[in-house]
């Protein structure tokens, strides 16, 4: 008798159909989390490289926590979800922990299992749901760093002002071990003109320079123009608290910190530490007038100004920690008031000037205890005669890095 096999294939096709299926769902799954890993490496590029970025920037925008922040932000820009991923940054790198210029992002995400969680439990012969459960995670590590260029002791954070940093008169200045930072993209971005004199390491612009008077540059040939913008290193600063009535300035020769609507010091005057808010009115420091503080900081609000006249002998230094450590003058962000310093060749205000919606005015020949003064405004003029310097860590104040370039490592 002849034995009919015609069924046959078909029985075979209906054993095989289920691993055929199932090598399908396999390679589709397992393709999508090759897919996902690729977004989540970009993820982590992005994150590494914002990071470095506010890094950069130095001063209080450069906490851990700040770049941190800044590395999430972008990292979501670039598909990152809280609900499927984590995200850690490493300052320094782990991956190169000698250089404290390195930001580490590591983003794993967890894929949910659809049908590799199955084929886990068929090929363990387990029926325990834990291995139905089971799930794989993709991840992405990225390294970015950025070479120090030099630190900034001024500046302008203007992004289109003419002269947005100016020496004229009959200036001299000397920046020993720092350098000077324009952001505005006018032609005349840096301006040194007239009988000016400028020494420095190097000069920067977004935009261009005018150099009619003399730019001596000890490390480069000549303006670097047209370079990236600097961030506000001070962005994430906590502006100091403001409410509240204004009180009158007390009898006698010492005045204590608290919140006025005007400051008006003549003759001698002795700041206690502490933060002077001036709401409104004016910081005025007169003529022939001796003024002296230790750990003092001036914070500017509501269109308040400072005005420091000539012949005037000025001894301000700001606190070397806490809140406002390194900081002697803060305009309010909001405020366009002008701040306007002048005085006698003996005369030191040391600490940062920080007014990033309004102008700083130096018309006198001075600046910080060993040169030790950082300005940072929206527009800088100088027509004293001054010495800057670099290394200011001793009196509370940080690093604001230009000129450096950022990469993600290979």
């Amino acid at each position: 008798m002849k034995l009919d096999n015609r069924g046959n294939v078909a029985i075979t096709v209906a054993l095989c159909l289920p691993l055929v299926i199932g090598g399908a769902a396999f390679g589709i799954e397992t393709g999508f989390w090759r897919y996902d890993q690729v977004r989540v490496q970009q993820a982590a590029d992005a994150a590494a490289y914002a990071g470095a970025v506010v890094k950069r920037s130095g001063g209080s925008a450069a906490t851990n926590d700040v770049v941190t922040s800044a590395a999430t932000t972008a990292a979501t820009s670039d598909g990152y979800a809280t609900a499927t991923d984590t995200l850690t940054a490493h300052v320094p790198s782990t991956a190169t922990p000698g250089d404290p210029n390195s930001v580490e992002v590591v983003i794993n995400r967890v894929e949910p299992p659809i049908f590799t969680a199955y084929l886990r439990c068929l090929v363990s012969g387990s029926s325990n749901s834990n291995c139905a459960n089971s799930v794989a995670t993709v991840k992405g590590v990225a390294t970015a760093s950025f070479s120090s260029a030099g630190n900034a002791c001024m500046l302008a954070l203007s992004p289109s002002a003419s002269k947005a940093i100016d020496f004229a008169g009959s200036s001299a200045i000397t920046l020993d071990g720092c350098v000077v930072m324009s952001n505005s993209l006018a032609a005349n971005a840096l301006n040194v003109q007239g009988a000016s004199n400028v020494t420095a390491p190097c000069a920067y612009a977004a935009g261009g320079a005018y150099t009619g008077g003399t730019l001596t540059l000890t490390t480069c040939a000549a303006v670097k123009t047209n370079q990236p913008p600097v961030a506000d290193p001070y962005s994430s600063l906590v502006m100091p608290d403001s409410s509240g009535s204004c009180k009158n300035m007390s009898n006698g020769n010492t005045q204590q910190p608290g919140h006025y609507c005007s400051m008006n010091l003549k003759n001698t005057v002795n700041l206690n530490s502490g933060v002077y808010v001036i709401d409104g009115g004016t910081l005025n420091i007169n003529a022939n007038a001796n003024v002296t503080g230790s750990g003092v900081t001036f914070y500017l609000v509501n269109g308040a100004s400072v005005s420091m006249n000539g012949n005037s002998h000025v001894s301000l230094s700001a606190p070397t920690s806490g809140t406002y450590s390194g900081f002697l003058i803060i305009n309010d962000r909001s405020n366009t008031g002008s701040i306007t310093i002048n005085g006698d060749n003996t005369s030191a205000t040391t600490g940062v000037i920080y007014s990033p919606d309004g102008q700083v005015s130096y018309l006198g020949d001075f600046s910080g205890v060993s040169g030790c003064t950082q300005i940072v405004a929206q527009t800088i003029s100088w027509s004293g005669n001054t010495t800057f310097a670099d290394n200011c860590s001793a009196y509370g104040m940080g690093s604001v890095k230009v000129g450096s370039v950022v990469r993600l490592s290979a």
